[in-house]
């Protein structure tokens, strides 16, 4: 083929040159299929550097994930163990109510229920660790004993409820501490006082009735500091005062005593003087505010009461009596009653009356 016919069939002329038909060629694109190629090469393994650094990163990280999965599993196994241990140790053991024959729970020598540790004798005879020596005189077969450990854990979980329990209290307590509990016992019912009021209830309650139903003023009182009350009169019934902290029920009760008033303290408290609270001790005085004068009574132990009796002050061997010169006094001032509570010492909060329930019933 000539160089004629290649050109004419499309052959591209050279640089500045017509072809010969005449029609001015296209302008020749640059040529920069190389550099492309070469950019799009940098580019792939730039691209290809990031995927491998982040499949790297990605495969450092599920293995530091499946390692620290791994060790909070095998750490983790003792953990769970231990919380399930724990919670097995808190979970509440079973309990039935059960029958059971008094003798079997009393001592053999002193009759009285059985305090561990208890011990048994060769004749099988079971008594107190304190009433050995007194049992060896009675029984020819008391020469040795042996230790009941089994009946001492049955003793220490031998349990029933407080006989106040209708009245408030929700103790549960072991048998053989159950006489010292009723004792003094905080929700142990006392009387209300008023004339015709047959209402029976723990203090706390009874402060509640006092308040509601004979509209007695009910104030807090601070041991060791003097409480400023005015003189009640006899008709106004009494003046309660509730203890902070311990929440002691005390009344303080006035009587006509011929033209005098006639003012006393009591703790209500079942039991009376024979429980083994402490005593507080207090005292009373009167007052005008315009005068340095004072009628004084100090009391050495204030005396306690379930009011079973009824309350009043002309009864009582200790009172103050508010002579009518106070009571009517010229100038026209009112006469102020003080009262004083010196909590006792080593008072525990197990004697102390425990906050009302509101929602509860009075008995």
């Amino acid at each position: 083929m000539s160089e004629q016919q290649a050109t004419k069939r499309g052959s591209a002329p050279a640089d500045g040159a017509h072809s010969r038909s005449g029609k001015k060629p296209r302008a020749a694109q640059p040529q920069t299929i190389a550099p492309a190629a070469v950019v799009k090469q940098e580019r792939e393994e730039e691209e290809g550097d990031a995927t491998q650094s982040s499949s790297k990163g990605e495969a450092s990280q599920s293995s530091s994930e499946g390692e620290a999965s791994q060790s909070s599993s095998e750490g983790g196994g003792g953990a769970v163990a231990a919380a399930t241990g724990l919670e097995l140790e808190a979970m509440d053991e079973p309990q039935i109510n059960v029958t059971i024959g008094v003798s079997l729970l009393h001592c053999h020598a002193c009759f009285l229920p059985l305090k561990p540790p208890t011990f048994k004798c060769e004749g099988g005879h079971v008594v107190c660790c304190t009433c050995r020596g007194k049992h060896g005189e009675a029984c020819g077969r008391a020469a040795a004993y042996a230790a009941c450990r089994e009946l001492d854990a049955v003793l220490l979980d031998a349990k029933l409820p407080c006989q106040y329990q209708e009245f408030g209290c929700r103790s549960l307590v072991a048998y053989y501490q159950a006489a010292d509990h009723d004792g003094a016992c905080p929700w142990a019912p006392c009387s209300c006082p008023a004339a015709g009021c047959d209402v029976l209830a723990a203090p706390a309650r009874l402060v509640e009735h006092f308040r509601d139903d004979h509209r007695w003023p009910v104030t807090s009182l601070r041991y060791g500091d003097a409480c400023r009350l005015p003189v009640p009169a006899p008709a106004q019934g009494c003046h309660v005062l509730v203890g902070e902290g311990d929440r002691s029920v005390f009344l303080v009760s006035p009587c006509a005593l011929g033209a005098a008033t006639a003012v006393s303290l009591v703790r209500v408290r079942a039991g009376g003087d024979a429980t083994t609270a402490a005593q507080f001790k207090g005292v009373l005085w009167v007052e005008l505010p315009s005068s340095k004068d004072k009628l004084v009574l100090t009391m050495p132990a204030v005396r306690s009461s379930d009011l079973s009796d009824g309350f009043s002050a002309a009864d009582k061997n200790m009172f103050l009596a508010v002579p009518p010169v106070l009571l009517h006094d010229a100038s026209g001032e009112a006469p102020e009653l003080m009262v004083c509570i010196d909590e006792p010492a080593g008072d525990a909060a197990a004697n102390s009356t425990p906050p009302a329930r509101c929602s509860g019933r009075l008995q």
